[in-house]
């Protein structure tokens, strides 16, 4: 009867692993990276790489922007709400959060406009950048309240109307577009349709968490903040020390060689953006429960799911690579043979490989020590990060070519991962006995 009963008993077990709530999450999000795969897979074919440097480089200062919005709001949203027990001053807190974020998102639409007012930048370009940075950054602070309410079937939802809105806008800009649409007009529509898609999922969002009964717009007092800035201030130096170590290269050769030379580096990312997102919204969803799980003294279960975490995402981008390895000359055909073939994109996409993997091993480190708020130590390895990358990026642009400046981002991925291993190892051994 055990060994008739073990086979059901697996079946079970993974059909509610498929269909737990993180699945689906996870799920959901899979689908937004799909999405925006499919985004710059047709942008790569239909402009050129000066247009697709420019779509790149929106994303970009997106991710700049959403990481200051994760270190200061969403991030202590996260870590220090849910272990409030009462619900009164639980909705205190969240309410100064979200104040908070509505400040930032006004903040960054006042700065696309000064910046587009001093800029002989076409307006379109700027307004519809200025649109999609302000927004990306705000839905951060929505997905992450799903988060911190245990509910991430909420974000899910979000995700999936986001993909849906996403690609009806798209559709109709490609239907109006012919071969005469200039190339800085359709990205120029791309970015403004992503900013509206957003703002969709934010509202289905809010209004799954709150209902039509709740204020939407429920301002607070944020000098409470002050005890928060305390630590979050370190997690934003970590943050923006972190994302400029990863993408040192997007700044240093736009600023110094323009679009057009950052277009083939951010097109050999492409493959492996999903992988990157599916990180950042592991660590989305695993913070609260590791903040919980010490505030209760379960150290062993944070060990084993830190030690779970690495192996499974380093198993799960080498198998990416395999892959990729094996399909490469079908890859290059259909993504980068139109308008990428005088460019070493074989390379490009090889050290963008490396970069992930070492991204997905110091992940869930990265992950434990946020949730511990041990910001001060994430800010300082990222400080020496970004010094690594910043410095190696400048002296290989300068002697070489544009696309061996990855070599600098690879170098400073490595170092993260092993001081942030050797840091959580040093955990592991004293601290959760």
């Amino acid at each position: 009867m055990t060994d008739a009963a073990e086979p059901t008993s697996i079946v079970q077990k993974i059909i509610k692993l498929i269909t737990s709530r993180y699945m689906l999450s996870v799920g959901a999000q899979a689908l937004m990276s799909g999405f925006h795969f499919a985004m710059s897979f047709m942008l790569i074919r239909l402009v050129t790489p000066y247009g697709f440097g420019i779509y790149a480089y929106a994303f970009l200062l997106a991710m700049f922007a959403s990481a200051v919005n994760n270190a200061l709001i969403s991030t202590p949203l996260t870590v220090y709400t849910p272990v409030v027990k009462d619900e009164d001053e639980r909705a205190e807190q969240e309410a100064m959060f979200s104040t908070l974020n509505l400040m930032l998102f006004v903040g960054l639409i006042a700065a696309g406009l000064i910046y587009g007012f001093f800029s002989e930048t076409t307006k379109p370009i700027i307004l519809s950048v200025t649109a999609f940075v302000a927004v990306y950054a705000a839905r951060q602070f929505s997905r992450s309240f799903g988060y911190a309410r245990f509910k991430p079937l909420v974000t899910a939802t979000g995700d999936i109307v986001y993909v849906l809105a996403g690609t009806l806008l798209v559709i109709c800009i490609r239907l109006m577009a012919d071969e005469n649409t200039p190339e800085l007009s359709l990205v120029s529509q791309m970015l403004f349709a992503l900013a509206a898609a957003n703002l969709v999922a934010m509202f289905v969002e809010r209004w799954r968490l709150h209902g039509l009964k709740r204020r939407w717009l429920t301002f607070a007092n944020v000098k409470n903040y002050t005890h928060v800035w305390e630590q979050s201030r370190w997690a934003l130096v970590g943050a923006l020390t972190t994302l400029f170590m990863s993408q040192a290269h997007g700044l240093i050769v736009t600023w110094s060689h323009g679009p057009s030379a950052f277009g083939p580096l951010a097109a050999g990312m492409v493959l492996f953006g999903p992988v990157r997102v599916a990180l950042m919204t592991w660590q989305n969803m695993v913070k609260p429960e590791i903040a919980l799980a010490l505030s209760e003294k379960k150290g062993e279960l944070v060990k084993k799911q830190i030690r779970k975490s690495v192996f499974l995402m380093g198993a799960a981008v080498l198998a990416l690579g395999v892959f990729m390895w094996l399909g490469w000359p079908y890859l290059h055909e259909i993504m980068y043979a139109k308008r990428y073939s005088d460019q070493p994109m074989a390379y490009i996409v090889s050290i963008w490989f490396a970069i992930t993997l070492f991204a997905a091993l110091y992940n869930a480190p990265s992950a434990a020590l946020q949730a511990m708020r041990d910001f001060k130590i994430l800010a300082n390895a990222s400080i020496y990060g970004a010094v690594i990358s910043g410095v190696l990026v400048a002296l290989l642009l300068y002697l070489f070519k544009p696309e061996t400046t990855l070599l600098g981002i690879l170098a400073a991925e490595a170092f993260m991962a092993l001081f942030l291993t050797r840091v959580m190892l040093n955990h592991l051994k004293k601290d959760w006995q």
